[in-house]
């Protein structure tokens, strides 16, 4: 073996080994991050009070009844001057809804695009939902109202007819 071939063995064992590696001066920086967590109130909503169109007549031709966030009841078709709907201890009323949440934080509410109430050999449709001012507190409880528009058949059978509906509340 030679002196060249041995250097040459030789160099290729010490590229064969793996060193540490150094690094060169001002190679490395290293920066602490931070982290953090927050935890909120869940949001909630409860129903204080029932959407209520009222007691009405039947009526001999198609119409609807609207119910505003307000309590304001408007009629058209069959249902126009029905006076009894705004008779009796079930008058017309706005849904009511009370939403608890963490205070200050923006939420928005969703509601259904219709409804149905029914009875036995009947049913009737709920639309165009609306949804009042938000009032309460800062203390994160508020309460919304919520109104609609009942569709009533021409000779609607005769009943009391019951339905739900959605409405949704959720962080922004």
């Amino acid at each position: 073996m030679t002196s060249r071939f041995r250097s040459l063995l030789t160099a290729l064992v010490v590229l064969a080994v793996p060193l540490p590696a150094l690094a060169a001066p001002g190679g490395t920086a290293t920066m602490t991050g931070s982290a953090s967590a927050t935890i909120i109130t869940p949001i909630s909503i409860v129903a204080t009070a029932p959407l209520s169109f009222g007691v009405m007549a039947r009526p001999t031709a198609a119409g609807t009844v609207t119910v505003s966030t307000a309590g304001a009841v408007s009629t058209t078709g069959g249902m126009v001057g029905n006076t009894a709907i705004a008779q009796g201890s079930s008058g017309p009323q706005a849904g009511k809804f009370r939403v608890t949440g963490d205070p200050g934080r923006q939420f928005f509410v969703t509601l259904p695009a219709a409804a149905t109430v029914t009875r036995s050999g009947g049913s009737m449709t709920i639309t165009l939902f609306t949804v009042g001012a938000l009032t309460g507190s800062p203390v994160g409880t508020l309460d919304i109202a919520v109104g609609g528009t009942l569709a009533v058949g021409a000779a609607q059978p005769i009943g009391t007819y019951n339905g739900t509906y959605q409405v949704t509340a959720s962080y922004n």
